[in-house]
């Protein structure tokens, strides 16, 4: 097997593992429903979370939200939730949500068509590797399409492979290397299988998922890189081609202090300790 084509092969999977815990982000417009972008499923513990932006998981909008459940079924996100942001139009460059299921959800999303990753899955206190793989996968808005007259979509997800910014990029674009992941964004690239390269969707609606790294393509288990959740993409600058992801330690922190999971790792960035103004609320 050539070099391109394992690589292409083992992206696959690893991008597929991924996608296993990333749920599309909606809100009900029967008989289907208007997808806004996405989210990571996580379990601490005893605990299941939902993690993604703040400006879709926002103090006004969350309470109407639904995520898929069990089955081909969607629930709404009751529970407590931690937000930057208290409303669409809100401004914060740190960008993030946690959502804690109220416990009568659960039996809602537990052996459902989405995975919940473990603690163990993520990486804190991470620092970009300048020679290391990222990988990005979610569900663009452009890529969901609506069967007419029926409540359910055929998502298309977006998988691909990508590398760091160089650190000088950082200040250029005004973004804390301690707080962000910036990673290469190319307009063209050649799909699994294929050696043509063709220009890529349009990236709305991919914030939320998850930004995942590859320490080494070939420490696996059952054929699958290993790959550890490191960021929350939050924006699109693809006309400088890059994206930008908020690290999880954001994300991690609020689940350590907020909800009580000490024996979470603790960060060790600026600021991620004491980041703006949280919003949070409750809905059982």
């Amino acid at each position: 097997m050539e070099w391109e084509e394992k690589m292409n092969t083992l992206t696959n999977r690893v991008c597929n593992l991924a996608l296993s815990a990333t749920p599309i982000l909606n809100i009900p417009d029967p008989p289907s429903a208007i997808p806004i972008g996405c989210g990571i499923y996580l379990k601490v513990g005893s605990d299941y979370f939902l993690l993604s932006a703040g400006h879709l998981l926002n103090l006004e909008d969350w309470p109407k939200i639904i995520a898929p459940g069990n089955g081909t079924t969607m629930t709404f996100l009751n529970g407590t939730i931690a937000t930057t942001f208290e409303n669409p139009q809100s401004k914060d460059v740190i960008d993030f949500a946690v959502l804690k299921f109220a416990k009568r959800q659960i039996k809602h999303l537990i052996n459902g068509r989405f995975e919940f990753i473990e603690i163990q899955n993520i990486m804190i206190n991470h620092k970009v590797d300048p020679k290391g793989y990222y990988v990005i996968a979610g569900y663009p808005v452009s890529g969901v399409k609506k069967k007419a007259g029926k409540a359910i979509f055929n998502p298309i997800p977006v998988k691909f492979i990508t590398y760091s910014l160089k650190e000088s990029k950082y200040s250029k674009y005004n973004f804390d290397p301690e707080h962000f992941i910036l990673v290469k964004y190319q307009r063209k690239v050649a799909p699994f299988g294929s050696k043509e390269k063709q220009i890529t969707k349009e990236l709305q609606g991919i914030s939320g998922s998850g930004l995942w790294y590859i320490p080494d393509m070939n420490d696996r288990v059952e054929g699958i890189p290993k790959l550890f959740l490191v960021g929350i993409m939050t924006e699109n600058h693809k006309e400088k081609g890059f994206l930008a992801a908020l690290k999880i330690d954001f994300a991690t922190q609020v689940i350590r202090e907020i909800f009580n999971h000490k024996e979470i790792e603790e960060s060790k960035f600026k600021e991620v300790k004491d980041p703006n103004t949280i919003f949070c609320a409750h809905i059982d």
